[in-house]
């Protein structure tokens, strides 16, 4: 056979060609009516309008797919979807920074057609970054949390837990975002650390004492409706049911008694106002207080605020001390460390509001979710605390309404009469109400003619957290692939810092709609981190970009400039669940790795001559016991590698197979074989055909071992080298190696070879000789090892001067260096003198 590889590898037409191939055969679509079991994957849809990608991101994607890749290799149908989740505050912001707009400036109408053409546009950047870094994604199975399909979904879901009493609707306090004006679930938030005043604040008794209370939030006075001391607090049991009166703003409020309230925490006096936080909340529900709501939906203060209304709240502090401190009210203040709540999309401290808001009843099946927690298998299962923890944390029912444009509408009319919903008709599905009649003509409930469509939308996480249900085609979308065979899916791979979003939502669906989880596996990945060991953020990637506009943590980068195999391979650096640091320099090994993967294929088709594939092979205990060896090595790290895609340890593979490439046979057994094929007079034509034999299938298992790391490299040489003697027309739908277990043996003669090895190359650094330079001689003085060590020697010697880079392997009682490893075995290295005689 003649099959030659140029000197120096394209990648980039590499890339190319291989993902023609790829799209061309179309070997990454789902066959529903083909044979074999079903594993589905579901992944994370991305936020099309968020900052760009980073390799980060690339990494989470990557590790999911090696184990995708892995179960197409043994024979399984593949239900690889990949949506975009573009509805929702994401896109919403990207559009208002992006066109410098307002929502509540424009209409309804060309505020989300803004939002569609940024998806639109997104969507595509996205695709080609995905196809770049070898996704193994089947893109007919696209899906868009916007679209019919989904929102059909999504609107089927509402209507499902409507009529199962699991939904309901009430104007009370909820977590608010004045920045986006819309309201927020537990999950939208993030808890930070700052440095904080507590003021010191004298309200009066009707005696006229002086009750001081602590508080950071002077500016939440006008919103003062009680004060509360514990009811064992002799210093103010006798308040206890009478009046005080607020400082400056002068309105009175009742002193009433809690034991939860701490004696030793400040002055034992507890302010509560509508609203400051949870525990205001809790109170005012409990005990029936006074509504005196002073914030506005943007968070300036009310006319309850006197001359501080339409000041932004927290800017409004400063103002207010000092007019406190001028009616002799202020006592002072001191810094505290204090924790507080933040919108994670715009940053901005969250205040509560009062509006009505659509929720899903959660806090009553805490305990079930728990359990279907116990249920899931978890990879890595230190993750499952997570999940856990949160649950446990829950204070409020899931808040779906959203105060926004772009997003699924509530599948419900109001009757203006008596205000009873009117849910939509399944088969109608989707509506928007805000722009459709309703579908009667009188209402059900009071027979009012006069209806009004829900404005609000729902929480982007409404959608998302049906993805199984949406590629399952739950809602029996014409022209969808897929059924609810697929329902559970087997797989959901996603980043932990969403295990309290997407992955508990999507619980809590299945669960409520379904009795059951929505998959049996999920596979939750760590971060990549910059080089400091932070989070990558938009600013690496803004702060970072040179001139040329190259930027090291953008993967689209990275990509055209070491290559996707590079890229992947770092991101099979850490096992699954760690994070990991980003340094150019680890990706650059992988690049080292694709190009030591061609030069070795190169080298193994240079030494086959005439070989002939399809021809009768030489069984393996008849070759060359190095070659024995060899198979023997390679097929013992097989099943590991098998073990550790089965576990989602991608990790564990790549470790196993690296080293036997590296060390095994690039270091050892294509140094030994060399001397065959360079120094035919010292071999029979059976030996050399025992190592081409052996190169030929050793080279064929590795490509199948690496491929769902290196796809684009492995395939590359798949299709030069095996594909015009075997019937795929692609590697990746090859079957993964199995390990031949009557191919493992006993080889002791190697293995006392290499701890000589292990020896010469201690030697080479102590006499600073490169360990890659020729020299003119190994001399071993055998004359204190063991007779078993000898033979062992003797029967590999070619392979040891081979390996040992020795132009002479010379036995003599001459040697310097003890080889730790070989007890009474001495060896010594001649570099440049001449050859002594034996």
């Amino acid at each position: 056979m003649k099959i030659e590889l140029d000197k120096d590898l394209n990648l980039e037409e590499m890339e190319a060609r291989c993902r023609a191939l790829w799209e061309d055969s179309k070997i990454y679509e789902y066959q529903a009516d083909a044979e074999g079991e079903i594993f589905s994957i579901d992944t994370p849809p991305p936020y099309v309008s968020a900052a760009h990608l980073h390799v980060g991101h690339a990494m989470s994607y990557a590790q999911a797919e090696f184990v995708v890749r892995y179960h197409r290799m043994n024979g399984k149908k593949i239900f690889y979807p990949m949506g975009f989740d573009d509805n929702g505050l994401p896109t919403e912001r990207f559009v208002e920074k992006k066109y410098n707009i307002n929502k509540r400036k424009t209409t309804r109408k060309d505020f989300r057609a803004l939002c569609l053409e940024e998806t639109r546009e997104g969507i595509k950047s996205y695709k080609e970054l995905w196809r770049s870094l070898g996704l193994s994604v089947d893109w007919s199975l696209e899906y868009s949390t916007i679209n019919e399909h989904c929102c059909r979904t999504s609107q089927k879901s509402f209507i499902d837990l409507f009529k199962k009493g699991r939904l309901y609707r009430s104007a009370e306090p909820v977590l608010w975002d004045p920045h986006f004006e819309t309201a927020l679930a537990q999950a939208d938030l993030e808890t930070l650390e700052r440095k904080t005043k507590l003021y010191d604040i004298a309200f009066s008794a009707p005696d006229g004492q002086e009750l001081i209370i602590s508080t950071t939030r002077p500016s939440l006075l006008p919103a003062c409706v009680a004060l509360y001391c514990n009811p064992n607090d002799s210093r103010y049991q006798h308040l206890i049911g009478s009046q005080a009166t607020v400082p400056y703003f002068g309105h009175q409020v009742p002193i009433k008694a809690d034991e939860d309230v701490l004696m030793d925490f400040g002055t034992g006096l507890m302010m509560v106002c509508t609203f400051g936080d949870g525990e205001d909340v809790h109170r005012w529900k409990r005990d029936g207080l006074a509504l005196r709501h002073c914030i506005t939906s943007d968070g300036k203060l009310t006319e309850l605020a006197g001359k501080f209304a339409g000041i932004k709240v927290n800017e409004a502090t400063n103002q207010i001390v000092k007019a406190l401190e001028e009616v002799g009210a202020f006592k002072g203040f001191k810094m505290i460390d204090q924790r507080y709540s933040v919108s994670e999309r715009s940053g901005e401290p969250v205040e509560f509001f009062m509006t009505p808001q659509w929720f899903i009843k959660v806090l009553d099946i805490k305990d079930e979710l728990l359990a279907r927690s116990a249920e899931i298998n978890w990879n890595p299962a230190s993750m499952k605390v997570r999940l856990d923890t949160w649950i446990d944390g829950l204070k409020y029912d899931w808040n779906i309404s959203r105060q926004r444009f772009y997003g699924v509408p509530f599948p419900i009319w109001f009757c203006q009469d008596c205000k009873g919903v009117i849910l939509a008709e399944e088969q109608h599905l989707p509506v928007d109400p805000a722009e459709e009649p309703c579908p009667v003509d009188h209402c059900p409930h009071c027979g009012g003619n006069r209806f009004e469509g829900e404005s609000d939308v729902m929480d982007t996480w409404m959608t998302s957290s049906l993805s199984p249900l949406i590629n399952g085609n739950w809602a029996g979308s014409d022209g969808r692939k897929g059924d609810m065979s697929l329902y559970p899916m087997s797989v959901r791979v996603q980043a932990f810092e969403i295990i309290r979003t997407w992955l508990f939502y999507t619980v809590v669906k299945s669960h409520l709609h379904h009795a059951q989880l929505p998959w049996e596996d999920v596979m939750i990945s760590g971060w990549g981190l910059n080089e400091q060991g932070k989070k990558i953020s938009k600013r690496d990637l803004e702060q970072f970009t040179d001139a040329s506009g190259y930027n090291r943590y953008e993967p689209y980068a990275v990509i055209k400039k070491h290559g996707a195999d590079a890229l992947r391979y770092w991101a099979a650096g850490s096992h699954l669940g760690s994070d990991m640091k980003y340094n150019e320099k680890d990706v650059s090994v992988g690049r080292k790795l694709v190009v030591k993967l061609w030069n070795a294929s190169r080298f193994v088709l240079m030494q086959l001559g005439d070989f002939d594939p399809t021809a009768p092979r030489m069984p393996a205990d008849q070759r060359v016991l190095e070659d024995r060896w060899l198979l023997s090595q390679l097929n013992q790290i097989i099943q590991p590698v098998i073990n550790g895609f089965e576990k989602y340890d991608y990790a564990q593979g790549r470790e196993q197979i690296d080293r036997f490439f590296w060390m095994t046979f690039c270091d050892d057994y294509l140094e030994m074989v060399k001397d065959r094929f360079w120094n035919p007079d010292r071999y029979s034509e059976e030996m050399r055909q025992s190592a081409r034999e052996t190169l030929w299938e050793s080279l064929r298992v590795l490509l199948g071992l690496y491929a769902p790391y290196l796809p684009f490299i492995t395939e590359e040489l798949f299709q030069k080298i095996y594909r015009p003697f075997e019937n795929h027309v692609s590697l990746h739908v090859t079957r993964f190696p199995k390990p031949n277990h009557n191919l493992i043996v006993q080889t002791p003669e190697i293995e006392t070879a290499q701890a000589l090895l292990r020896g010469m190359r201690s030697a080479r650094s102590d006499m600073r000789i490169s360990q890659t330079r020729q020299v003119k001689a190994l001399i071993l003085d055998l004359s204190g090892a063991s007779d078993e060590i000898k033979a062992h020697l003797k029967a590999v010697e070619r392979s040891i001067q081979a390996m040992a880079r020795a132009g002479a392997l010379i036995y003599a009682q001459e040697a310097q260096y003890e080889v730790e490893d070989l007890k009474g075995l001495r060896l010594s290295i001649v570099p440049e003198e001449d050859t002594p005689s034996n």
